[in-house]
């Protein structure tokens, strides 16, 4: 039926997060508080989909990791945050930009390698890897980039432990139990309308700042789109000058620009207020745009 296929489409999902955002605005009075939850949700079905056997040889996980510290922490990072310094004076957007720079790849790399014909262990490692350093590298960045006073640590670790290490625990009963199964017909749906919560509510949250502030939106919008979409055709280009594995085009591309926009505007709206989860939401964006772009062109990566 049309109207079914429609409401597990990801992308009319996401449309409808913006749209519905705008027009409520924040008139429900306890939206900031669903975040964490539907995101701890998504994090699990995410998590239940990966197998113990993923990181073994332990040995396998050390490449994709440093892959994924380096193009997802530092040369990610590195753009963002002098696009951010040069462009933004406010210290709450400033704030959102180190989180999202913290913030580990998006759990949507590992089906989109697949999608793209890439070397799916590969990047599931990376991902698995770079959300254990998440741990250490957001409350580093913050203390490099914002200050000391940028979070209380058991403020921090009650946030990882909700949306890390409870996750990754509950997932791993799922599998024991198989109940990872029973899951997996539902899993698109239940990880793309729990992002939709998430997205929705960082919209309606800053819905006045579109508004009376498109300057920095846009700018915000520049940074986005030169991070994202920017860096991922110039990876594109110096793949095709290098010789390295084609196989692997797909997952370092992913890897080296596709962020968890949620996990980053979750932690955002914990720690700094609805103001610093803007550039999340903003980036998010231009991530399923690039996705989007990435869909239509897999045939090419394949080939």
């Amino acid at each position: 039926m049309f109207i079914v296929r429609l409401f597990k489409n990801r992308n009319f999902i996401f449309i409808l997060a913006f749209v519905l955002g705008f027009v409520t605005g924040d008139a429900i009075p306890w939206l900031n508080h669903i975040v964490v939850p539907a995101l701890a949700v998504v994090m699990i079905v995410s998590m239940s989909q990966i197998p113990l056997s993923s990181f073994l040889p332990l040995k396998s996980l050390v490449k994709p990791i440093i892959s994924a510290l380096i193009l997802n922490y530092v040369i990610f990072s590195l753009v963002s945050l002098s696009l951010a310094k040069l462009l933004i004076n406010d210290p709450e957007l400033w704030a959102g930009f180190v989180i999202i720079a913290s913030a580990p790849p998006g759990v949507a790399i590992a089906p989109f390698t697949e999608i793209m014909g890439g070397d799916k262990k590969f990047s599931l490692s990376g991902v698995i890897g770079a959300h254990i350093l998440a741990m250490i590298l957001i409350p580093l960045y913050g203390f490099i980039f914002i200050g000391r006073n940028f979070v209380q640590p058991l403020e921090l670790l009650i946030l990882f432990s909700e949306l890390i290490i409870a996750p990754f625990i509950i997932s791993r009963i799922f599998i024991r139990f198989k109940i990872d199964k029973k899951i997996l017909r539902w899993r698109g749906p239940i990880v793309n309308w729990g992002l939709f919560i998430v997205i929705f509510t960082v919209i309606a949250l800053n819905r006045d700042i579109f508004f009376l502030e498109p300057l920095e939106v846009g700018i915000i919008s520049a940074i986005a789109a030169i991070t994202v979409l920017g860096l991922g055709f110039l990876y594109e280009f110096v793949l095709k000058k290098m010789k390295i594995q084609k196989k692997l085009h797909s997952s370092i591309i992913l890897l080296g620009t596709i962020k968890n926009g949620g996990f980053a505007a979750a932690i955002a709206l914990s720690l700094s207020g609805e103001r610093a989860s803007l550039p999340s939401a903003i980036v998010s964006v231009f991530l399923i745009i690039y996705l989007i772009i990435l869909s239509f062109r897999a045939k090419k990566f394949k080939d």
